[in-house]
């Protein structure tokens, strides 16, 4: 549990967060941000952080093929994603990629199989009514590609 009070002036603002466990491969984070005083309650969301991964092959990295990586589940609001790759090139053109869900293509330019890193890709806020898949679509092909795995954990809250 973490707190922090910040008082400007006349009021304080208070945020306090508290992260959970509710499912083996979901993470979740409660924030609560209040303006003290004037009984304003500015947000009150549970973040939640799902961990989906894909060992892909060669044929897989090949331009335009998409590979489903894992279902967002119904009934939220996607607001990013964590993306952490293994190398999945050896040089030359570089890997890009994307992230789709459904049919709706989220966030571009992903270059994390280039190099073997991770990184936070925000997105537009993004409704779900079902399960809906998630998939990484290759859009700029290697040269050489590489097998290895890539994690997505899709950052989200219940609307």
């Amino acid at each position: 549990m973490a707190n922090t009070t910040i008082s400007p002036g006349l009021g304080s603002i208070a945020v306090t967060g508290r992260a959970t466990s509710p499912l083996a491969q979901g993470v979740t984070f409660e924030a609560s941000t209040s303006i003290r005083n004037s009984g304003f309650k500015v947000s009150n969301k549970s973040v939640t952080a799902w961990a989906m991964s894909h060992t892909y092959t060669i044929a897989e990295l090949q331009k335009n093929v998409s590979t489903g990586v894992g279902y967002v589940p119904g009934g939220v609001t996607v607001i990013g994603f964590v993306v952490t790759s293994d190398d999945l090139d050896s040089g030359g053109t570089a890997l890009r990629q994307s992230l789709v869900l459904g049919s709706t293509s989220l966030v571009t330019g992903i270059a994390d199989g280039a190099n073997g890193t991770s990184a936070f890709y925000p997105c537009i806020p993004t409704d779900t009514t079902d399960p809906t898949v998630l998939y990484q679509k290759v859009t700029s092909a290697a040269t050489t590609a590489a097998t290895g795995a890539v994690a997505v954990t899709a950052m989200y809250f219940s609307t």
